[in-house]
């Protein structure tokens, strides 16, 4: 097996804007992004949630992906509004919103999705103690999700 400094890891430089790119940065970085990925084991397959960088000391956004279905969830630490917004990957059209919606984690938020005959179902989004947690039950694509997942903990 090659070092990381020889072919087809050798780094390269790009003179215009000076970036360097190599094996080993790619590696690297692969590395690190799964690093950040919470990857939680459901019965209907794994749910993966990671963190998406915010200029915002005072909000989180989180990506949560489960089967076809991406949720961005942006909660204001301070007051805990959340905003919520669901996309579905359909064939043959792309990703889609099928939802979006504003509130509060004190009360609790809960939305239908939708996107016939593709995708339906419900998500709840509440607060257990400081625990942010997601329920959801839905149909994508002829299967069946569903399960309770704890996305973060609130500092």
């Amino acid at each position: 097996m090659p070092s990381l400094a020889e072919p087809p890891f050798q780094k390269y430089q790009d003179w215009e804007n000076d970036t360097i790119i190599s094996g080993e940065h790619v590696i690297r970085s692969i590395q690190e992004f799964e690093s950040a990925v919470k990857v939680i084991k459901t019965e209907s397959g794994d749910a993966f949630i990671y963190a998406v960088a915010s200029n915002d000391e005072n909000a989180r956004t989180f990506k949560i992906v489960i089967g076809p279905i991406e949720i961005v969830i942006t909660i204001d630490l301070k007051k805990l509004t959340v905003v919520i917004e669901v996309y579905a990957k359909i064939p043959f059209v792309g990703k889609v919103q099928i939802a979006k919606v504003v509130g509060n984690l004190r009360d609790g938020v809960t939305l239908k999705i939708g996107f016939p005959p593709f995708v339906g179902g419900l998500l709840t989004l509440k607060l257990e103690g400081k625990d942010v947690v997601l329920e959801y039950s839905f149909d994508a694509l002829g299967l069946h999700y569903g399960d309770r997942i704890v996305i973060f903990t609130l500092p």
